[in-house]
């Protein structure tokens, strides 16, 4: 490849960030309790623990933006929220996605006030041009707790699921979404923010 060509293609990707928008969940101590007990009944497996300073509920991803964009997308975000106040809303419960012999994702549950819909809709709404498209189906919020790479405990996660079905880990309160931007390192994704809206 050309030197001019190398350089200009360098200059290009450094104007692009991985980006989402997200509600940031501080852990209690009880929820980090609930999180070491699952990851202590599937230890025997090879799973990518989310670490927990680093858990969130997405709201969009938009993934590769270019820089000159961020300006807009922050502008659109704060129209998209105007008018939402702080809501409250609980995690509770343990499943996964996949099935039992191969759960591709571990996630924790969340109950989905009207308001966390809404919100959602807003906000893909306003960034439809970014990203992937919004999905057709309704907005299932989940915490994502693990990905699997490799697994064999279905038993354990059968008695996992049945041993937290009814536990509420934590109470959320809503006061702000961010905007993220993700990068991606070897040992875990690094989150740095780029912008917090608060919702009136």
């Amino acid at each position: 490849m050309h030197l001019k060509t190398v350089v200009k293609y360098h200059a290009n990707y450094q104007k692009m960030k991985r980006l989402f928008v997200a509600i940031h969940i501080r852990p209690s101590e009880k929820l980090i309790h609930a999180i070491r007990k699952i990851k202590d009944n599937l230890s025997d497996d090879q799973i990518k623990w989310v670490n927990e300073d680093l858990l969130h509920i997405t709201l969009k991803f938009m993934g590769e933006t270019p820089d000159k964009e961020i300006d807009q997308i922050i502008h659109r975000l704060k129209k998209s929220v105007a008018g939402f106040s702080s809501f409250d809303f609980q995690i509770s419960g343990f499943g996964y996605f996949g099935n039992s012999k191969f759960p591709r994702v571990l996630w924790l549950g969340i109950d989905a006030p009207e308001n966390l819909q809404m919100l959602y809709q807003n906000i893909q709404k306003a960034l439809k041009n970014y990203g992937p498209a919004e999905k057709k189906e309704l907005f299932k919020p989940h915490l994502t707790i693990g990905r699997v790479r490799n697994f064999k405990s279905v038993t354990a996660l059968f008695e996992t699921e049945a041993e937290f079905a009814d536990t509420v880990f934590q109470n959320i309160t809503v006061k702000e979404i961010i905007l993220y931007e993700s990068f991606l390192k070897p040992d875990g994704p690094v989150h740095s923010v780029l912008e917090k809206v608060s919702l009136e």
